[in-house]
Order: C-alpha cells, then structure tokens, then sequence
C-alpha cells in the first residue's frame, strides 16, 4: 500500500509540474525531449509566406536558410522565380528564447523574428513591418 501512495503522489505531482507548465511558443508543440537549440539547427524550406494580407509563397517556396550550432546561418535554394541570393550571416535566440535574431554579415542592425512554432520539422515565424503589417513564414526542417 504504500509503495502504491508513493506511485501516486510522484505521478500526481508529475501532472501539477508538466500539466502547467507555460508554452514558450504560441502554436506549440508543449513539450519537447530536444532543447530548443537542437531543434532551431536544420536547413528550414519555406513552405507558406505572408506579407501584410498578401500571400506569397509562390515567390518564397523553395526558399532555405541553414542555421548551423556555431551560430551561422546562410539563405539559398531556388524558388519559381529563380535562384535565391545567397546571404550569410549569425544567428541567436533573445534571452527568454522567444525570438530567432539574425544578423546579416555587413549588417548593422539584426532582423528579428518571434517564433510562434518551434519543432524538429517545423519553423514559423512572424514579424512587425515598419508598415504596421506583419510577415509570417512557416518552413519545414529538411534535416
């Protein structure tokens, strides 16, 4: 019996600590075994683009930026209207981790993005235009 009381409060006190738990991104997932870190480094393809109310994936699909452990990141692939102009630069998380800044070599100020959807093969992103509209992208990972 009190093997069994034990069980219980361990998995009670189980529920309380992940059942509560805040989510970082706003699509999700709740929960993940892979630090954040480990999830962001992949080749991501754009798979969906929105500027404002405009869609234009046509433009982005194919798209890909390549964030690597070290911190660097590179944009490239080939999408209908042609091959994308390969940039590089460095990339990291803002301190709470809810924001993906990149900084293009030669670039003074960073581009940020909050990230809304964060899992191995999932990368969403929006950000706030100085047009007062907002951008998104959704990739997917391709490693």
């Amino acid at each position: 019996m009190t093997k069994t009381l034990k069980l219980a409060t361990v998995l009670f006190a189980s529920l309380l600590i992940f059942g509560t738990s805040c989510n970082k991104y706003e699509d999700g997932p709740k929960l993940s075994l892979r630090t954040k870190k480990a999830r962001m480094v992949n080749t991501w393809e754009v798979t969906e683009a929105k500027d404002g109310d405009s869609d234009i994936t046509e433009f982005s699909e194919g798209a890909t930026i390549t964030l690597d452990k070290e911190g660097n990141y590179k944009t490239g692939g080939e999408t209908k209207l042609g091959p994308v102009q390969e940039t590089e630069g460095t990339w990291e998380f803002s301190s709470d981790k809810t924001r993906l800044i990149l900084t293009e070599k030669g670039a003074t100020l960073p581009e940020k993005w909050t990230i809304t959807r964060l899992k191995n093969d999932e990368l969403w992103l929006k950000k706030d235009q100085s047009n007062g509209t907002q951008a998104s992208t959704k990739y997917k990972g391709l490693d």
